[in-house]
């Protein structure tokens, strides 16, 4: 469940994952169903932030200054209300969707994640690690090679940036989750979602740019 707090049809805060407050707010309005949104008046609010465990003591700031709760169970929903519309927009900040259907996205890998993409035809990303529980592809190539050169690289020594698309309504399935400053957006897909992520892939993944040791970028794309 992904959930937002806001003022009129404005998106105040949004958490994409379902908490414990957020199970309070949905049973204190009588939330049901895949989405819908609520008033939401100050007491309800506090109720919910200090019933929580931990306690929500940053909401305090919010008394005043939100007037709705909005639901849904993915960003894949439809719904009319513009408070769901707006916490939808803001679950799927940062996508590059093509009018074809597809989402371009992409991940930084090293030489091992290299070697077995090429292995399997540059067609399906190779099966997470027991100690890899999710799946990072990432919005905006520009994250991609900051990842490949500050990460991949002192690692691994080579650090590459891959590109591909993915059927939007399957990518629609997880929201954007921002990892630090604007544009730093991610995906966090399950690893048991990896294979049927995998079938949703259109055409191969491409590798288009190679960072190393001594030599900066070797553009590829």
């Amino acid at each position: 469940m992904i959930y937002a707090l806001g003022r009129g049809e404005t998106v105040t805060v949004l958490r994409v994952d379902g908490d414990q407050a957020g199970d309070l707010l949905a049973a204190a309005v009588g939330h049901r169903g895949e989405a819908g949104a609520y008033p939401l008046d100050d007491a309800t609010l506090l109720a919910a932030a200090l019933r929580a465990d931990p306690p929500e003591d940053g909401w305090r700031w919010l008394v005043g200054e939100v007037d709705f709760v909005a639901f849904a169970d993915s960003p894949a929903v439809h719904h009319d209300d513009p408070r769901v519309v707006a916490l939808l927009r803001r679950a799927l900040t940062g996508r590059v969707e093509e009018p074809g259907g597809t989402t371009v996205l992409w991940r930084p890998i090293g030489p091992g994640e290299h070697r077995l993409l090429d292995e399997a035809g540059w067609r399906a990303f190779p099966p997470r690690l027991p100690d890899q529980p999710i799946f990072y592809p990432v919005l905006n190539r520009v994250y991609a090679e900051q990842i490949a050169q500050e990460w991949n690289v002192p690692a691994s020594g080579r650090g590459y940036v891959t590109e591909f698309r993915v059927d939007t309504m399957f990518c629609r399935r997880y929201a954007t989750r921002r990892a630090g400053g604007s544009g730093i957006d991610e995906l966090w897909v399950p690893a048991e979602d990896l294979a049927e992520f995998n079938a949703h892939l259109h055409g191969p993944i491409a590798v288009i740019a190679e960072f190393g040791c001594g030599f900066g970028i070797a553009g590829v794309g």
